[in-house]
């Protein structure tokens, strides 16, 4: 995945970087990992394999609304896996590789 995201608070830039790399909350990674592996201490490939899994649904979420900046007020139950407080006060931009 080559795609990039941007995380804001205001102007303030919280993150920016490979979207595989976006900071997720741990609790999340093990609860899927149990949900698809019933691992409960995931070793790094199912680790990853939850982390892709998260992106998919972050860049799906950036698709299904046709937009490349979304606001975390609007979408705080999708985003509740980001590992970061105050999601509500944040902005997300999927930055594509140009073709």
């Amino acid at each position: 995945m080559k795609e990039k995201i941007i995380i804001k608070r205001g102007d303030t830039v919280l993150y920016q970087g490979n979207i595989l790399d976006t900071p997720f909350k741990e609790a999340i990674i093990i609860e899927r990992s149990i949900d698809i592996f019933g691992d409960e201490d995931p070793c790094i490939v199912h680790q990853s394999f939850v982390v892709k899994e998260l992106v998919v649904e972050l860049i799906e979420l950036f698709e299904d609304n046709n937009v490349s900046i979304i606001n975390g007020s609007d979408y705080l139950k999708e985003l509740d896996f980001i590992n970061f407080e105050d999601i509500k006060s944040l902005s997300f931009e999927l930055v594509r590789r140009r073709k």
